[in-house]
C-alpha cells in the first residue's frame, strides 16, 4: 500500500496518467502481499485455536481484526490511489 500510494502521488504531481496495468498492477501486488499476510496469520490463529480452544466469539473477533480489517484497509486505499492516479479531468480538453 505504501509503494502504490507513493508512486500514485508522484505520478499525480508530475501530471502523468499511467496505463491500466501500471496503476492496477500495484493493487494486484498489494493483494498478493495481503494474501501472504493472511496465510501467515491464519497459521498462527489455527495454532492458537487448537491449543487455547477459545469461544466462537473470540475466534471470529481474532479473524475479523487480524485478517479482514487490514485486508480491506490495504485494498481499498490502494484501489483509491490507483483510480486517483488514472483520473482524467473532463474539463481539461475543453476551452
Amino acid at each position: 500500500m505504501i509503494l502504490s500510494r507513493t508512486l500514485a502521488k508522484t505520478r499525480i504531481a508530475r501530471g502523468q496518467r499511467p496505463g491500466w496495468l501500471a496503476a492496477w498492477g500495484l493493487v494486484m501486488v498489494d493483494f498478493a502481499l495481503v494474501c501472504a499476510y493472511a496465510y501467515a496469520v491464519y497459521a498462527l490463529l489455527i495454532g492458537w485455536i487448537r491449543t487455547a480452544q477459545p469461544d466462537g466469539f473470540w475466534v471470529f473477533a481474532a479473524f475479523f481484526l487480524l485478517i479482514f480489517v487490514p485486508a480491506q484497509a490495504v485494498l481499498i486505499l490502494s484501489s483509491l490511489w490507483a483510480a486517483k492516479s488514472r483520473w482524467q479531468d473532463s474539463s481539461e480538453g475543453q476551452a
